[in-house]
């Protein structure tokens, strides 16, 4: 089978290797979809504390079950599966309670296992029993269905800052995170404000996904353009979806007294020290939520979400053949896409 093989940081090859065999406790895979997200991007080009092992990215997948080994029951050949990222122990104290993202020894696909960039990937007994596996819903697109995986994080994110209908948020970035943030809170019906420093994003913030407020940083200052859109108190929510330590510093600039930050995105390793006022915090009563990846029970909701039409997929996707991985990296990183799913099979139906 043709996979992405990624051995160092700008060291990918897309190389003939050996299909996966299954046995009698695996289920074997055959991608049809596997979208390429920031993180791989950045893997690819900064490099990653895995860097240097030779593996199969890609943790956003959708495709066909080929074969079911003998002693599996509830999967087919033909059943459609979508997957997310994350394999849990179940064991730790962390999982024992359902912090399932917590996990001591939470493994991801694409890092410590190999994911699906390839045409084939093998579902091990382990993936299907503490991995997040679910069936695609009748009338999803396996296309579409690759990207079911980046929404559970938003999703989550929104319940943890318990957004409430009505409450203004800002979303600092425009890229395909914000974007998704952007269509979610407008199903919560919020007031969204879009922030950033790119005039070309956030021009296809408001004529591709209908953006009411945008604020361009280059040409004002965000603290006060948004205390005049909110009357001088400043956002209840802001979420910073942007790998960057001046956003961070900002949201507490942008957010009121008493409202929330959600710290959607992480910042790259050799910069991840940010300075903040602490007194600021303190005497606003400031609340910094971390956001990172999620409980399980988000995946069948993303589906669910992608399959009625709440979020408009195929304004998202771009995308590349398998041969084209590392164009699709580079379109990501030059703010080309917003989304780069890889399709190893374009021949295949992806219904």
């Amino acid at each position: 089978m043709q996979a992405v093989i990624f051995e160092g940081r700008e060291k990918m090859q897309v190389a003939a290797v050996p299909r996966p065999e299954c046995g009698p406790d695996d289920v074997l895979l055959e991608v049809a979809a596997c979208g390429i997200c920031g993180g791989d991007a950045r893997s690819y080009f900064v490099g990653d504390q895995h860097t240097g092992m030779r593996r199969i990215p890609g943790h956003e997948m959708a495709g066909t079950v080929a074969e079911a080994g003998r002693n599996v029951t509830a999967w087919a050949p033909g059943d459609r599966i979508a997957l997310a990222a994350d394999v849990h122990c179940g064991e730790c104290w962390y999982c024992a309670r359902s912090l399932f993202n917590m996990c001591e020894s939470l493994r991801i696909l694409g890092k410590h296992l190999d994911g699906g960039l390839a045409e084939y990937m093998l579902l091990t007994p382990d993936i299907m029993r503490h991995g997040i596996v679910n069936r695609v819903p009748a009338g999803l697109s396996l296309l579409h269905a690759a990207i079911s995986e980046p929404l559970c994080s938003v999703l989550a994110s929104h319940d943890e800052l318990a957004i409430q209908p009505g409450e203004t948020v800002a979303v600092i970035g425009c890229g395909p995170m914000g974007i998704l943030h952007l269509e979610l809170l407008r199903a919560r019906q919020a007031r969204v404000v879009m922030i950033d420093l790119s005039s070309t994003r956030l021009a296809m913030a408001r004529d591709a996904f209908r953006a009411e407020f945008t604020i361009d940083a280059n040409l004002a200052d965000p603290v006060q353009k948004l205390r005049d859109l909110t009357e001088g108190l400043g956002a209840d929510v802001v979420i910073v979806a942007a790998p960057s330590a001046g956003a961070v510093r900002q949201s507490i600039l942008l957010v009121r007294r008493r409202g929330r930050v959600g710290l959607f995105g992480g910042l790259p390793a050799a910069a991840c020290e940010v300075a903040l006022d602490i007194n600021l915090i303190h005497y606003s009563e400031l609340r910094l939520i971390g956001n990172f990846s999620y409980h399980p029970r988000y995946h069948e909701c993303a589906l669910q979400l992608l399959a009625s039409g709440g979020v408009r997929a195929a304004r998202l996707i771009t995308t590349y053949p398998i041969e084209e991985t590392r164009q699709g990296l580079h379109d990501i990183r030059d703010g080309k896409v917003l989304k780069a799913v890889v399709v190893p099979n374009p021949g295949r139906m992806l219904d």
